[in-house]
Formats: structure tokens, C-alpha cells, sequence
């Protein structure tokens, strides 16, 4: 990540480096200071005036829209650029394998949620990059909070919960399931697709346009909306009605791509078997869920029955006949298979151990309903 953020940083640099020198008249030669000089002295102090006049540096960097502004460089990244680098099939599934990684960063940034020390680490090395962070309203507010904050146990107020979102990307999988199903799309081979992330408006004379996330163009030629989040229906309709063109949503909340571990509040992220089983094109997906014991290829079967892989998941419902079931996590939710171990007595752990529960202990690949028509 260091070195994406190297790159773009040079980006910067860059042209930050032709303004200085554009901007200074003593590096024209004389009779360019007249004239060169003065055409970019003019322009640059109109462009300032109403780059102020429509608010565009609150479009760049700002508290009320950070989050989306910060989700926006990393879909620029990927998304803008980084699919020049797809050129075949080898580059794609590794551009594949990368943004599994990369959501999985994402969600590691997410236990500030939890984490008063990383938080508190967070905040301080943003007021060092950032000095005018500290002026914002809420800002030691939030330093000084102790807590569950920015999830829906958060014992924090609404307003600092607003506030605290404004820190990360796009929080509790707004940034990350976009990206999956950019490349949920891919791997499935639907057909062309078209990210409008960057482009969240269709911006006509008099009237505009909210698209929806993307668009797909089906190898029968036909085209297709896709937004990604259900209760965006009547945006997605109204896209329908304007455009003749049909728009499905998808269901990120059932997806199994955002499951928090309600022991520790932590996202559960993708395990290295789905990640390098899902960038693997000749892999065909059957089943989206993935019984750990039997076919992970990674860990032994011993060190996934004791905790050692920390990306396996726990689903169990309590079952009478079944005395390994019979404790607080067994109630259908999707914990950390470690923290499950870690919370019960040693008695039931060595019962869940055990017993080998091949239906309670497992993952998932990346999958979102709403398309099985075009699939």
C-alpha cells in the first residue's frame, strides 16, 4: 500500500512542481515574462475565483464528504487506472487476488470501531499530516471517546458516530462491496463492464441523471444497469424510466461478504484458499460456501479444528442431541470459529474440537444475488 500511495503522491508532486515553475516570473526568459508569463497569471487567478465560486476543493477534500472522498481515490486507483494494467487473463486474476487483499485492508481500518488505542493512534497521525483536522468541531471529542463507536451497538451519539465514519472510506462495506462486485462481475463473465463509480451523475444542460453503480454490456448485446445495495429501488427505477434501460440491485446485506463477528465486532475477512481459489479462472464455483475441514488446502485439519487459521467462520444452530452445541454462540450467527474457542469454557472447547462440526465451521466465497438471469 505504501507504494500506491508513493505513486499518487508523485502524481501530486508533479504537478505541483509545473505550477511552481509557471508560477514564478523570474524563470521566463524576458520577452516571455510579458507574455507567457502574464497569460498564466491571469488565468490561474480567474480559475482560483471560481474554483471558490462553484466550492470545488470541498469536492476534494472536506469534512462533510470525506468518507466518499477517500473511497473515490481508492476506486480511482483501481478503477480509473489500475484496469489499463488488464491485459489478460494471467493480470486479471491477480488484479483479482489484489482487491480480495486489498477489502481485506479495508476491513482491518474498521477496527478503530473497537479499538480505543488504534483509534486514539488513527486520530493523532491524521492531526500530524493534517494540522487543520484538530480545528474540526467534533475532533477531541472523538479523541477523548472510549468505546464501541460507528457500528450498531455504538455507545456513542449519533452525531459522533457521523463524525467518526468521516475518518475511513466509506465504512461497514459501502467502499469494499463495490469493488467485490466489480470483480464479482469479472469473474463471473457477464459481459462488459462499465464502473460509473467515479461518475455518480450524468450531468445534462438542465437536467441530470443518478446513475446506477455500473453498467454491463452482455455478450447478446443488450445492456444492463447494476446498483449495488438493496433500498435503492426508486433511484434504480427512475434510472429505468429515463434511460430504457433495465437495472437490477444487489444484495449486499445476505451476501455473506460482510459477516461481523458479533464476539468481537470484527469483520470476518477472506481466508488466502478463497482468495487464491477465486483468482484462479479455471476454478469452477459451484458453491459459494466452503467447508473448511474438508477442503481447505492451506492448514491442516488439526490446526483448523484448534484455531489457528483466524479467517474461519462459525454458523451453528443448537441442536438438543448435540451436547457441543450447547453453548452462547450456537444461535445461527457468523462469528471468528477463534473466538467462539476462546469464549467458551475448556471443557466445551475440547467438545467443539471434537466433534469436527463440518457444517458449523466454514467461509465463503465473494457472492451477490440479483443476477442469476443473466448468470
Amino acid at each position: 500500500m505504501k507504494e500506491i500511495f508513493k505513486s499518487i503522491g508523485n502524481s501530486l508532486k508533479h504537478l505541483e512542481s509545473l505550477h511552481a515553475v509557471f508560477s514564478k516570473p523570474d524563470n521566463y526568459e524576458l520577452k516571455d515574462k510579458s507574455f507567457t508569463y502574464e497569460i498564466y497569471k491571469e488565468n490561474d487567478k480567474e480559475l482560483k475565483v471560481l474554483f471558490k465560486k462553484i466550492d470545488i476543493y470541498s469536492e476534494l477534500y472536506g469534512e462533510d464528504s470525506r468518507q466518499m472522498i477517500l473511497a473515490d481515490l481508492y476506486e480511482y486507483i483501481l478503477l480509473g487506472r489500475g484496469y489499463y494494467s488488464l491485459k489478460n487473463t494471467e493480470q486479471k486474476e491477480s488484479f483479482i487476488a489484489a482487491m480480495l487483499h486489498l477489502v481485506n485492508i479495508l476491513m482491518c481500518y474498521e477496527a478503530i470501531t473497537v479499538s480505543d488505542k488504534l483509534r486514539i493512534k488513527v486520530l493523532e497521525e491524521l492531526s500530524k499530516k493534517i494540522p487543520s483536522i484538530k480545528n474540526e468541531a467534533k475532533y477531541n471529542s472523538l479523541l477523548k471517546f472510549k468505546g464501541k463507536i460507528g457500528i450498531p451497538d455504538s455507545e456513542a451519539d449519533s452525531e459522533l458516530n457521523k463524525y467518526f465514519d468521516k475518518m475511513l472510506p466509506k465504512t461497514a462495506g459501502g467502499l469494499w462491496h463495490e469493488l467485490l462486485v466489480y470483480i464479482f462481475l469479472l469473474r463471473n463473465n457477464i459481459g462488459y463492464i462499465i464502473p460509473l463509480l467515479l461518475t455518480q451523475r450524468f450531468i445534462g444542460l438542465e437536467k441530470n441523471i443518478v446513475p446506477p453503480d455500473f453498467l454491463i454490456i452482455t455478450h447478446d448485446k443488450n445492456i444492463y444497469g447494476i446498483e449495488v445495495g438493496i433500498k435503492k429501488e426508486i433511484q434504480s427505477g427512475s434510472f429505468a424510466l429515463q434511460t430504457n434501460i433495465p437495472t437490477a440491485t444487489l444484495d449486499t446485506i445476505n451476501s455473506r461478504n460482510s459477516d461481523r463477528c458479533p464476539a468481537c465486532s470484527k469483520w470476518i475477512q477472506f481466508c488466502p484458499y478463497v482468495i487464491k481459489s477465486y483468482a484462479d479462472f479455471s476454478k469452477e464455483i459451484n458453491n459459494i460456501q466452503i467447508r473448511c475441514i474438508d477442503e481447505c488446502s492451506l492448514y491442516s485439519k488439526t490446526e483448523i479444528l484448534n484455531g489457528v487459521c483466524k479467517y474461519t467462520k462459525y454458523s451453528r444452530n443448537r441442536a438438543a442431541t448435540k451436547e457441543y452445541t450447547h453453548h452462547d454462540y450456537a444461535d445461527g450467527y457468523h462469528y471468528h470459529y477463534c473466538c467462539v474457542l476462546e469464549g467458551v469454557t475448556s471443557e466445551m472447547k475440547r467438545k467443539i474440537i471434537e466433534a469436527q462440526d463440518t457444517t458449523a465451521i466454514k467461509t465463503h466465497f465473494p457472492y451477490y444475488s440479483g443476477l442469476e438471469e443473466l448468470m
